[in-house]
């Protein structure tokens, strides 16, 4: 073989053995490799937008272990997570909207929110089909505050409802009786305000925690969890049914008892829970999902020891019971239309949402009630029972917060509508008919 021939098969071989190093070739690994897959795999960086700021405990600590597991096994992915909590994140996101912000996964409010991103085009349609199965396990019904016109456009994440946090030791260090009607809680009201204890906790600022309760009374009332709803629709007036302004006359009672503490209207939803979580408010109304307060760490032991968890009251003489509970599916995920990665994304999204994933670490870490089926551990603490008990042997649910039930427009109107009638600027009668002009100009 001359010199020139040498040199050429010499360099042929060098390229050769290259291109099996490259391709991973060679004694010790396999082209199939998952390893040598994750390392060659293009970098990507996606965005969640989160309303859960604390990341250390509840839901917060549930979303982030996810996202943590996520990013271990997907060494070639980072996921920069945004949170925001109550209303900020309500009002980052409609400016993310306005401008088309390409993140990528975001917490969504169904309902009358979801709609108003659905109809500008920010969110991705889903296909249910593909979360219809055991991987997922979501339960009956549970899409249906996120689907328009058919088309299903976020996944639930919880099963929400309203409860009475309390503190047990509170109410027994002053004799006081934890309230099981409307009377009682008045009573209960003036008892506490007399020792100089704010009764309740409320974050009036953020407005619809008070129209929530207004929908737990109207039906404390009438019995009907459909009524309301139905007079959002149109199908009813609020005028004609007196269930409506029986239920303002309550509320108005319950204000004036002194029920909530001074200055509530400017007390948003941190600044609520504090008082409650600092024994200086024997009772708090919000939901389920601050069922993870009782194993929190960073609040008090003697806090955590003496929580407890009640029905709101019913109204002597009225039709609903203790056990109709005010539930339904309320914040979600979504995947956003503008993702720069969508194909990522979406397998982000649904490893999150699968049944190992949310409902296993929300309801273990984070106190959630999933809207997808789980297992008790055996080893959770009295609240999360209790709560447990309430949501399995609930008699009636209405399936949708009612201030979520008509567009964007009438939620805003209804909510600034409680707002004005909590501070005693109309009275319930005027609020009734305001409710209706309200309801009749979002069909204009």
């Amino acid at each position: 073989m001359n010199r020139k021939a040498t040199i050429k098969l010499l360099l042929v071989s060098l390229v050769i053995a290259v291109l099996l190093t490259a391709c991973g070739i060679n004694g010790n690994s396999s082209p199939n490799s998952a390893t040598d897959s994750a390392v060659q795999a293009k970098k990507v960086t996606l965005r969640f937008f989160s309303n859960l700021p604390d990341r250390k405990t509840g839901q917060g600590l549930a979303e982030q272990t996810i996202i943590d597991n996520y990013m271990k096994e997907n060494p070639n992915v980072k996921i920069e997570v945004e949170a925001l909590g109550g209303e900020a994140h309500g009002n980052k996101l409609r400016t993310y909207m306005a401008s088309n912000e390409p993140i990528d996964i975001t917490m969504v409010t169904g309902g009358a929110n979801l709609d108003t991103l659905r109809q500008a085009g920010y969110v991705k349609e889903l296909n249910p089909a593909d979360y219809s199965g055991d991987d997922f396990g979501f339960l009956p019904g549970s899409f249906e505050n996120f689907t328009f016109e058919d088309k299903l456009y976020a996944l639930p994440r919880s099963s929400d409802f309203e409860i009475i946090y309390y503190n047990k030791k509170l109410f027994a260090d002053n004799g006081i009786k934890v309230p099981t009607t409307i009377d009682e809680l008045i009573t209960a009201s003036k008892e506490f305000r007399a020792k100089g204890i704010i009764p309740m906790s409320m974050f009036g600022k953020d407005l619809w925690n008070l129209g929530e309760m207004y929908q737990n009374i109207v039906q404390r009332v009438s019995g009907d969890q459909q009524s309301i709803l139905d007079a959002v629709e149109g199908k009813v007036s609020f005028k004609d049914d007196s269930a409506f302004l029986e239920g303002a006359k309550i509320f108005k009672q319950l204000v004036d008892a002194g029920l909530f503490q001074d200055g509530f209207m400017t007390a948003d939803y941190g600044m609520s829970q504090n008082l409650f979580t600092q024994g200086k408010a024997a009772m708090w109304y919000s939901g389920s999902w601050e069922a993870a307060m009782a194993t929190n760490n960073e609040l008090s032991e003697e806090f955590r020891t003496n929580l407890d968890a009640a029905s709101f009251p019913i109204v002597e003489g009225g039709k609903g019971k203790a056990t109709d509970l005010q539930a339904w599916n309320g914040g979600g995920l979504a995947l956003v239309t503008a993702s720069k990665h969508p194909e990522e994304a979406k397998k982000f999204f649904d490893y999150m949402m699968s049944a190992q994933q949310w409902p296993k670490n929300g309801w273990e870490l984070g106190g959630l009630f999933p809207a997808q089926k789980f297992e008790l551990t055996g080893s959770e603490p009295g609240v999360q029972t209790k709560l447990n008990d309430m949501l399995k042997n609930a008699t009636s649910t209405p399936g949708i917060s009612w201030i979520d039930h008509g567009t964007a427009a009438f939620k805003d109107d209804t909510n600034n509508l409680f707002g004005a009638f909590a501070s005693g600027a109309i009275t319930p009668e005027q609020l009734i008919d305001k409710l209706q002009e309200a309801s009749d100009k979002q069909r204009k």
